[in-house]
């Protein structure tokens, strides 16, 4: 279980830049990649509901199955990454 959060952890940078990719479209290109990763957590934890009444701007926000195809490819690089290390490296597996 340390060995998956320590992939975890590690690969933070590569979820971020794979979130710049999924999420940074040509027609609402943020400035900075900051943006970009403000705006997806935006979207992810405050609802709908209080982004209309706070009057945030909600133009081409991203439904839930772009976000949870993001969390499904970060789990799947996890995945991938202890199958692979866990293959060459047998030690390594969970008891």
């Amino acid at each position: 279980m340390v060995f998956i959060f320590i992939l975890i952890i590690v690969n933070i940078p590569v979820f971020l830049v794979v979130a710049w990719l999924a999420f940074d479209s040509k027609e609402g290109t943020a400035q900075t990649f900051g943006e970009t990763i403000v705006a997806i957590l935006q979207i992810i934890f405050i609802p709908r509901i209080v982004r209309v009444l706070w009057g945030m701007d909600d133009t081409g926000a991203l439904g839930l199955f772009p976000i949870a195809g993001y969390f499904v490819a970060c789990g799947a690089i996890v995945f991938g990454e202890y199958w692979l290390l866990t293959r060459w490296f047998p030690n390594l597996a969970l008891n």
